[in-house]
């Protein structure tokens, strides 16, 4: 009896491991529906323009999330969506470029994505562009060009102006006064007319 009941037990802890392992490929399976219900409802708002649609689905392409992973497939639909007026994908664009990430490493294809970025408004890329300008990282070098973009990145306040106005400084002492003046002209410009349209 007692030999029995041993074995009873035995078996039962022996079985255990599988139920477990079956439960974990249990709840994968059900992520990977999950995901696949999420990119098929995605993918359908893509489909109608969406940009943000189109940009969740560059993500998931980039990221294989979902779907089988692709980098040409995901730098496409970040285009369409920058088209659409996405400006977080046209940031990233230009992150992609600067840095090679799963495209073919540009400085010029950088900076042309984040002038749009810039241009929609964008802080970070506002004063990534700066920087670009600044150096003659992917464009023509221009230091005028560099103080409109950078002021242009200050102007909206906050965490990000108070996290770049020390490097700011340290570039404006380089520069002429002429420079300066004119770079700050150029941005009460801009800043006049894109509030005028916002």
């Amino acid at each position: 009896m007692k030999c029995s009941a041993a074995i009873v037990i035995f078996l039962a802890l022996l079985t255990l491991p599988c139920s477990a392992a079956d439960g974990k490929g249990g709840a994968e399976s059900q992520e990977s529906d999950n995901a696949a219900k999420a990119v098929r409802a995605i993918r359908r708002a893509a489909d109608n323009g969406n940009a943000e649609a189109l940009r969740k689905l560059g993500f998931r392409y980039y990221h294989g999330d979902g779907v089988a992973q692709d980098s040409a497939k995901a730098v496409a639909l970040f285009e369409k969506a920058a088209a659409a007026g996405d400006t977080e994908s046209a940031s990233n664009l230009g992150k992609m470029y600067e840095h090679g990430m799963s495209v073919m490493q540009d400085d010029g294809r950088a900076a042309e994505w984040y002038r749009r970025a810039a241009e929609m408004g964008e802080p970070q890329s506002q004063f990534t562009l700066s920087i670009m300008y600044y150096k003659g990282q992917g464009l023509t070098q221009d230091r005028v060009e560099a103080a409109k973009w950078w002021n242009i990145a200050i102007a909206r306040g906050g965490n990000q102006a108070e996290r770049i106005r020390g490097m700011v400084e340290s570039a404006e002492a380089k520069l002429t006064p002429e420079e300066i003046a004119e770079g700050k002209r150029r941005s009460a410009e801009w800043l006049k007319a894109h509030r005028a349209v916002n």
